[in-house]
């Protein structure tokens, strides 16, 4: 590997190494110093003021003009361990930080996701299912449930709670905001399911699972919006109970 290259490798720039060498091989002056590092005259001083502050140069004025030269190459090791000091400082600081960050209360963060459609509720209840594998909640509550939607919406929910939420052994509870519906009926047969009853007016449906709180409007575009926050899911729980046991 040519000397320059590893000049290069321990921290100079293409120019600086070109400068530096030049510097050893005894140039002294600018015009020198051009001629042999092959440098161009408007960036030659720029480039031997960086190598000066590197501590790796130095100048003087000699008969009224100024004149440069290399330090001892011992200095370039110096250089290279000052860098070095400076990455285990940046190392130290960034370790800090992502700790002090990790540190932050996770309650103060909320984390919310708007989907629509069919395809957006799968999305929400795929994200779901992956954390029902690592983690059980107490149940799955549900209030404002309507079958005054899509059949496509209450099908796909039907066979949600039929076959996919049995298999993680959770149990539900639902408040319908009509009575006696063909999909309210239909709904209380899945397994681990109670229903009840409360009348409501064009309703949103509230669904708490676990840390998660999700709001679905079936009204055009059907949307749903995920909302990760212990307090929240906390505070509609403890909703869901005073109108689950009036």
């Amino acid at each position: 590997m040519e000397l320059s290259k590893k000049l290069e490798l321990i921290g100079l720039t293409k120019g600086e190494a070109r400068v530096y060498l030049a510097l050893l091989s005894g140039e002294k002056t600018k015009s020198g110093i051009v001629k042999t590092s092959g440098v161009s005259s408007s960036v030659v001083y720029e480039i031997l003021e960086k190598l000066i502050r590197k501590g790796i140069a130095s100048s003087m004025v000699v008969e009224g003009k100024r004149q440069f030269e290399a330090s001892s190459p011992e200095r370039l090791l110096e250089m290279v361990e000052k860098e070095k000091k400076n990455i285990l400082e940046k190392e130290k600081a960034a370790a800090e930080i992502i700790s002090l960050l990790k540190n932050r209360k996770s309650e103060k963060l909320l984390f919310a996701s708007v989907y629509e459609g069919l395809n957006g509720l799968k999305s929400i209840l795929s994200e779901i299912e992956n954390e029902l594998e690592k983690e059980k909640p107490a149940e799955w509550l549900a209030m404002g449930v309507t079958a005054s939607k899509s059949e496509s919406f209450n099908r796909f929910w039907l066979k949600w709670h039929g076959y996919t939420r049995p298999k993680y052994r959770l149990p539900a509870k639902f408040i319908f905001s009509e009575k006696n519906t063909a999909y309210s009926k239909a709904l209380a047969k899945t397994p681990l399911s109670e229903v009840k009853y409360l009348t409501m007016k064009k309703p949103s449906c509230i669904t708490v699972i676990g840390e998660r709180v999700i709001i679905m409007k079936y009204t055009s575009p059907p949307s749903f919006i995920s909302i990760k926050s212990p307090e929240l899911a906390k505070t509609f729980e403890e909703v869901f109970g005073i109108i689950w046991n009036c």
